[in-house]
């Protein structure tokens, strides 16, 4: 905000008829401008000085000092405003950061979850087929009862299986 802009905004201010954005504008440039921050300062002694005295109030003795503490009021509160704002805005990043962690971790879960359902389903009796097929895999009928021994003692413990298997 340049310097005929705040100065024309300085009644304004004043009657507390400025919007918010322009007023911390105005604010900012009233800390930063010694002229503006005068021009401010003797209209606002005009201007309340009258109030008062219409009022049938009692005068203020320092009139600057009421000025300052009401700029640094509305810019505290401004500052404030804006802090809640920015660690709202943060919590809600958090917030969100925190659902979507948790919905990947479900989802990673449940994938998993299907994988191994998968691999058990494919499993079945397959699942040890190439290291125990001639062992577990029940041979034909026939060829069971050709090789079975005539004696049991001397059936190992998977030929003992299968013969089970079979006859059962």
């Amino acid at each position: 905000m340049t310097c005929l802009e705040t100065q024309s905004k300085i009644i304004a201010y004043i009657d507390s008829n400025l919007e918010k954005d322009r007023r911390i504008e105005f604010l900012k440039h009233i800390q930063c401008c010694e002229d503006c921050k005068e021009e401010l300062n003797i209209y606002y002694t005009m201007i309340e000085g009258m109030r008062q005295l219409d009022s049938n109030m009692p005068l203020t003795k320092d009139f600057s000092e009421a000025l300052d503490r009401r700029i640094n009021l509305e810019l505290k509160q401004s500052r404030q405003k804006k802090g809640v704002i920015q660690s709202s805005f943060v919590m809600v990043l958090i917030a969100v950061f925190t659902f979507a962690m948790i919905a990947y971790v479900n989802f990673l879960n449940l994938l998993h979850q299907e994988e191994q359902q998968k691999l058990k389903l494919a499993q079945g009796e397959y699942y040890y087929s190439e290291t125990f097929s001639e062992y577990l895999f029940e041979p034909d009928e026939q060829e069971l009862i050709l090789n079975v021994k005539q004696d049991e003692n001397e059936m190992n413990f998977y030929e003992k299986i299968r013969y089970y298997n079979v006859v059962h």
